[in-house]
């Protein structure tokens, strides 16, 4: 029987330390606790949302107005060559298990700070690895049909930073089974180790940063090919041979790291982190995100789109 709690701060919940109150709020640790609370919120006629390790979401000052339901599911199974986690395990610890198991393949998402259902939801990736490269299927309860389905890799629709569950709110992902292979437990290891050190050199661990708040930008959104991109930009030469141009270079290059609002600050080591320095509000990150849009798209013609999920506003 699952608890629904009233009026519940979720700024704790998430990394960010950010948001105002949800009208409503749950812990699922299972399929159960799903249905259940998915038959609560149609009872009551309300939206509901869900949360994960809160690492890659901006809540609103003045809260959420249904309920959120936050993930708790933290299996993890090893089969063969093959990882079962729950979508409310987090990222590293799925990485750690695979490491321990020997599975290669999933060291990257050591980089990724959220949960697995999460990082399913937005084909997490980060270190040349994303989410699509390993998943096999997703299990996933239809709030709809009140039915569980499979969803296999092909069915997903993943995209960069995107995937159908994006479109499809009434899906919630259950757990998700991945695809590794045998490897040396103590190559993994290092790799592991390697990319952990590399991401804290280059990015803000342990601050309150709700991660990249924009995309990285595909070069067809410049528009004409990547010579002819580079001929009127340079400075992306560095990048020809990326899928994308990474949005934290192009904040950089407008001169905006360490500009602030309020307490919100972009940060020195990293543009594309927006960082709550004690006490920072929706508001000013949203007031941030609008500066380092505008600055960007004066500069070169093109829209930064966010990569944070936006709840409440």
């Amino acid at each position: 029987m699952i608890e629904i709690k009233e009026n519940v701060a979720l700024a704790p919940y998430t990394i960010y330390k950010i948001g105002g109150n949800a009208r409503f709020f749950v812990e699922a640790a299972n399929v159960e606790d799903i249905r259940e609370a998915a038959l609560f919120a149609l009872k009551n006629n309300c939206m509901y949302v869900i949360l994960g390790a809160g690492s890659n979401v901006l809540i609103s000052d003045n809260g959420f107005d249904g309920l959120v339901i936050h993930m708790t599911a933290r299996e993890v199974r090893v089969d063969g060559e093959r990882m079962i986690l729950g979508s409310g395990l987090m990222m590293a610890r799925g990485v750690i298990e695979s490491g321990r198991a020997g599975l290669h393949g999933f060291e990257w998402g050591i980089g990724v700070p959220g949960t697995v259902g999460g990082s399913v939801r937005g084909n997490a990736g980060c270190f040349g690895g994303e989410m699509k490269d390993v998943v096999e299927s997703v299990e996933v309860f239809d709030t709809s049909t009140k039915a569980i389905r499979i969803f296999s890799r092909e069915d997903c629709g993943f995209g960069y930073r995107n995937s159908l569950f994006k479109t499809h709110p009434e899906w919630i992902v259950i757990s998700a089974t991945l695809r590794l292979q045998k490897g040396d437990q103590k190559a993994i290891q290092q790799e592991i180790l390697r990319i952990t050190n590399e991401r804290i050199a280059k990015q803000d661990i342990g601050t309150k940063s709700c991660g990249c708040i924009f995309k990285n930008v595909p070069w067809e959104f410049f528009g004409g090919d990547r010579e002819d991109v580079c001929a009127r930009f340079p400075e992306f030469t560095i990048f020809r041979d990326r899928a994308v141009i990474p949005s934290a270079f192009l904040i950089d290059t407008c001169g905006l790291k360490g500009s602030c609002i309020g307490s919100i600050c972009i940060s020195d080591k990293h543009a594309n982190f927006f960082v709550n320095q004690g006490g920072g509000t929706s508001k000013d990150v949203m007031a941030l995100i609008a500066v380092a849009k505008e600055e960007v798209k004066k500069k070169y013609g093109i829209e930064l789109q966010e990569e944070i999920h936006l709840i409440g506003f």
